[in-house]
């Protein structure tokens, strides 16, 4: 295909699996794990922190656990899920804060606006 508009970073490399042996989510999650990204950055090289370039031997010296394909497929299916859950449980934060804030806003309205006596101690409440 010929994509005439199509504009690609310089610093972008191709990675050619066989499908029979490498499953392509297994090597992503790989690939953006903490300590494999920390790696990388180790060996990027480059004039300033900005423009680090990344040579095509940093990747392919990497040493990659290499379960068979099945295995692999477990691993990203169990990673999926937990990343699933994690997605879930901060969309499920994001709206409780979103409450909070809302219902903290309607106290403070309702107490500027002497819909509610701020002015008693617990004691005094009824």
């Amino acid at each position: 295909m010929d994509y005439p508009n199509l504009l690609l970073c310089d610093k972008l490399y191709r990675l050619r699996l066989n499908h029979k042996m490498d499953a392509p989510q297994y090597l992503a999650y790989f690939l953006g794990c903490l300590p494999v990204r920390e790696q990388i950055e180790l060996a990027a090289t480059g004039a300033s922190s900005s423009m680090l370039n990344i040579g095509q031997a940093t990747i392919l010296e990497l040493r990659l656990p290499h379960p068979d394909v099945e295995e692999q497929l477990a691993i990203t299916a169990h990673l999926d899920a937990v990343t699933a859950r994690m997605r879930d449980t901060a969309t499920e934060a994001e709206a409780i804060i979103a409450a909070l804030q809302e219902r903290r806003s309607a106290l403070i309205s309702a107490a500027v606006t002497g819909q509610i006596d701020v002015r008693c101690t617990p004691e005094q409440a009824p």
